[in-house]
């Protein structure tokens, strides 16, 4: 295709003028346009994109200075060496992660509670400064507070019932001094309201819109946790803002379909317990964050025990939280692979409590005895627990679940005086083929325990101060049930005071623990006895 015809010189030169050769105009440079007298300067951005980072990082480490300010103020600079460790089950949750979590605590400068609420009842016995023995039982606050030294944290997985946390802390006042300030309370935690715990206990008398009867403790906690769920939860900062306050409540009233009254006795109810709330706020995520960074060493307890996890347990008789290892990350925020130490605790024989699959249940003479010698009543509650011979196929699977670095044994000593001691190993279907534990109601309902027999101890074990004190047979139930599980066990208690627990001084665990003969001296020489007692 032809180039189209150039287009005409706009001022040709005449045919007679002479040719002469022209240079074009130098281009004109193009000026910003200035900017107004009264522009802020601070909207230019800096040449250097790394400019803000000294100011935003001086700014960030104030932040976190702030944080840890109770923690130092309670600890000190943080340890030589560092240690996480959780403390969770292997049965339903009633071996004694309380007692375990007290006895950890020197060794570590902040107890946190991970999961759960008060339906959990956790306790400790130990003797006192004057030599008398005591008695702690606490649904909320960490265990192990009573240990000068340890920050305590109820972090953003734990349900709260205010009522609960104010009557804790004073019942405890008298043997954590300043326990105001060694105190410190998510601001993400969900409360538990009255309304919570009349919609659960509705539900557990068979009415309401869900008529199955778990076995609760009728304390509110499957009702708050859907809330939460649902979106219409109240958290601990919400109390900072009355209207959402209101509104939130009132969503509550309308979901559960409660007289429409319900919301102005909770909030009048509430009320009383807001100063005390926000007084201890903080947000722990970022406290638990800056205190691993800063090399301090946390202990971490957890609630009830894996069956009763609401994923992964026998649903639906299970709370309705995680309760297994996963919480940790859940509940605190914290990395899980951070977690050094997971001490499990095991009953020596099998407790239950509401309802639910219990294969080595014993309605008769031995159920009977193990509730009465083991005082199997719970903490929460006062109810009976149901009671069996240990069900190692359970602990096995939980040990597989939660991967257990340390297992202790706890309430050996109620199997003093037994001829033999019965120990499942496996189940057997009613197809006669044999079967390991599953975390199905039906699956289990179906199941037959199938029992090894051990020898039995006719020794008293309770009072005894060092692990290789123990009678041989009952040595041989420890090592029977470390080789089934495949994780040591670091540990026997036999009694349930603090000085109660026997740690095998081989074991991996055995450097987080007191010796007993250092902490029976401490003893002596604060009851003004300056006397050594028997290694």
């Amino acid at each position: 295709m032809p180039d189209p015809d150039p287009a005409p010189d706009p001022d040709p030169a005449p045919d007679s003028a002479p040719t002469q050769k022209t240079t074009a105009p130098a281009p004109t440079p193009v000026v910003p346009p200035s900017r107004p007298p009264d522009a802020p300067r601070d909207r230019v951005p800096p040449c250097d994109p790394r400019a803000l980072w000294p100011a935003l990082g001086a700014s960030r480490q104030a932040r976190r200075s702030a944080l840890l300010a109770p923690l130092t103020r309670t600890a000190g600079p943080p340890p030589e060496r560092q240690h996480l460790t959780w403390v969770g089950d292997l049965q339903q949750g009633d071996g004694g992660k309380g007692a375990m979590t007290d006895r950890l605590a020197p060794a570590h400068q902040i107890a946190a509670r991970v999961q759960g609420g008060d339906n959990a009842g956790h306790t400790t016995v130990f003797q006192g400064a004057e030599g008398g023995e005591h008695t702690l039982k606490n649904h909320l606050l960490p265990s192990g507070l009573r240990h000068p030294g340890v920050l305590g944290v109820i972090a953003n997985g734990v349900l709260v019932n205010p009522q609960t946390l104010a009557e804790e802390v004073a019942s405890f006042a008298p043997h954590v001094p300043a326990l105001r300030r060694r105190l410190v309370l998510s601001d993400r935690a969900h409360l538990v309201l009255p309304l919570h715990r009349l919609v659960d206990g509705r539900q557990e008398s068979g009415g309401g819109r869900c008529s199955d009867v778990i076995g609760t403790t009728r304390r509110g906690i499957g009702p708050a946790n859907v809330s939460k769920a649902n979106r219409i939860g109240i958290r601990v900062r919400d109390l900072q803002d009355p209207g959402l306050l209101r509104r939130r409540i009132e969503q509550n009233v309308r979901f559960f379909g409660l007289p429409s009254g319900h919301a102005d006795s909770d909030l009048k109810w509430l009320e009383t317990y807001r100063d005390l709330l926000l007084s201890l706020a903080t947000d722990t995520v970022a406290l638990l964050d800056a205190a691993v960074e800063a090399g301090y060493s946390v202990l971490l307890e957890g609630a009830q025990g894996p069956v009763l996890d609401v994923e992964h347990g026998t649903y639906p008789y299970v709370t309705t939280s995680p309760t297994a290892f996963y919480s940790v990350t859940s509940g605190t925020g914290l990395d899980g692979s951070l977690v050094g130490h997971r001490v499990g605790v095991l009953k020596a024989y099998q407790t239950m409590v509401g309802n639910g699959p219990f294969v080595t249940e014993d309605a008769g003479e031995l159920g009977d005895r193990l509730r009465r010698t083991g005082e199997e009543f719970g903490t929460t509650t006062g109810r009976s627990r149901r009671c069996g011979w240990l069900d190692l196929a359970h602990a096995r699977w939980a040990a597989g679940f939660n991967r257990y670095t340390s297992v202790v044994v706890t309430k050996l000593d109620i199997l003093d005086g037994f001829d033999r001691i019965g120990v499942c190993v496996g189940y057997q279907l009613p197809n006669g083929e044999y079967g390991e534990f599953v975390p199905d109601h039906a699956y289990l309902e179906r199941c037959r325990p199938l029992y090894c027999w051990l020898p039995g101890w006719r020794h008293r074990t309770r009072g005894l101060t060092r692990f290789d004190q123990l009678p041989p047979e009952a040595r041989a139930f420890l090592r029977y049930i470390a080789d089934f599980l495949g994780v040591e066990v670091a540990a026997a208690g036999t009694g349930p005071a603090d000085r109660d627990l026997l740690v095998d001084p081989a074991a991996r665990l055995a450097g987080l623990l007191p010796a007993p003969a250092a902490a029976g001296l401490l003893r002596a020489v604060r009851n003004g006895r300056e006397k050594r007692t028997t290694p």
